[in-house]
């Protein structure tokens, strides 16, 4: 029951928590500074229980502290991170910094199956592997508070706030000029209730299907040190998906949203193919692993580019955590719904859920609009707002 309260609720309750406390008191820097400190102590804490702690209830109690103390900042990160960079990115450039800037988790990801492949590999010991991973997860840590550090808060949650003064400073200290681009005004045509709907949808398509090959399939076909590289051929494939990062300004994005999740759904189609044809190549499944979490990508870029994008700044984080809540408690649901699943059940099961993403994408498209270059406060209105077709910078 511990175990359970700790994997499901610790993230839950940081993702809901943390996001609240930066709409409402923190700001966007203070929680992010506090969300990788959390990580950090955690990280610390796993390193030293397994170094430490002899093995018995201690060191698994110390041990689900320290891995809860890092979820609950991981989780909370998440929202306020997109919002901070929705409210600070250039708008030229925002949706490019929006996927390219999250992408790091796959880097990294890849980066923590490899070393722990390798270690695996070399003394086949779970303990070695985890104590590899915090070590590597610390060493980041440090360079990536020293960088939050140096980030200026958000002069929109500052002005959300009345905080007129320190928005001015912080516009001042950054001391940039802001490149001359035409922003289009939007009227938004869907109320902030159909938003959080479709934006429900998207994240439920890509949350319950995200881990599907690496975390799921993976277990039938696999052991030991070979499932880490099924984990590094997933995180690789979504890393590379990266590369096309640069092309999604050129679609509309509700036409990019479409075409995402058709080709994540296509993508289970050769899956669902090596299951019932019982086969067992393990290239082939790395390949499709790789092929599968490429596509699934742009899903999930979808979603960081729309979530923080169609919530009003006062409201933008913690709106941004509840979509992702509700993801999060249906996959801990689903753990179990599904644990009798046969192999094929699986991939069928990501199928009805991409299928039902790409219905929200053709919803979006009909009654949508596209966000590329517009402004930030009229794509996240709550009603329609006259506006002129056309303002100067962002």
């Amino acid at each position: 029951m511990a175990y359970i309260a700790v994997v499901a609720a610790t993230p839950l309750i940081g993702d809901l928590l943390l996001s609240w406390l930066s709409d409402r008191i923190l700001g966007r820097k203070r929680t992010y500074l506090i969300t990788m400190s959390l990580y950090g102590v955690g990280s610390l804490i796993i390193v030293l229980d397994l170094l430490l702690v002899p093995k018995g209830l201690a060191q698994m109690i110390t041990f689900l502290f320290g891995y809860g103390l890092s979820m609950f900042g991981v989780e909370g990160e998440v929202p306020i991170g997109l919002a901070l960079l929705a409210e600070l990115s250039p708008v030229k450039h925002r949706e490019k910094v929006l996927i390219l800037s999250p992408n790091f988790e796959n880097i990294g990801a890849a980066a923590a199956a490899a070393l722990a492949y390798a270690v695996y590999s070399y003394r086949n010991s779970y303990v070695l592997d985890a104590l590899a991973v915090a070590a590597m997860a610390i060493v980041g840590l440090a360079a990536a508070i020293v960088l939050r550090l140096l980030m200026p808060e958000s002069v929109r949650w500052l002005m959300a706030h009345g905080r007129t003064r320190e928005a001015e400073g912080e516009a001042e200290r950054v001391g940039r000029e802001l490149e001359q681009v035409q922003v289009v005004s939007e009227s938004p045509r869907v109320g902030l209730g159909g938003r959080f709907t479709v934006l429900t949808l998207w994240s439920l398509a890509n949350y319950l299907t995200w881990g599907l090959m690496a975390f799921v399939l993976a277990d039938y076909y696999f052991t030991g040190s070979a499932l880490y590289l099924v984990m590094f051929f997933a995180n690789l494939g979504a890393s590379a998906a990266a590369m096309t990062a640069l092309f999604v300004n050129r679609l509309d994005s509700r036409d990019f949203t479409v075409l995402s999740f058709a080709l994540a759904l296509l993508s289970f189609v050769p899956v669902l193919a090596y299951v019932l044809l019982g086969l067992k190549s393990a290239p082939l499944f790395y390949g499709l692993t790789f092929a599968n979490l490429f596509f699934i990508t742009f899903t999930w870029w979808v979603r960081t580019i729309h979530e923080p994008l169609l919530f009003p700044t006062q409201r933008r984080a913690f709106l941004i955590g509840s979509v992702r809540a509700i993801a999060m408690s249906a996959y801990t649901a689903s753990t179990y719904l599904t644990a009798s699943f046969p192999e094929w059940a699986f991939v069928v099961y990501g199928m009805a859920f991409q299928g039902l993403g790409l219905a929200g994408a053709v919803w979006w498209r009909l009654r949508g609009y596209d966000v590329r270059m517009r402004g930030l406060e009229s794509l996240s209105a709550s009603v329609r707002v006259p506006r002129p077709a056309t303002t100067g910078v962002r």
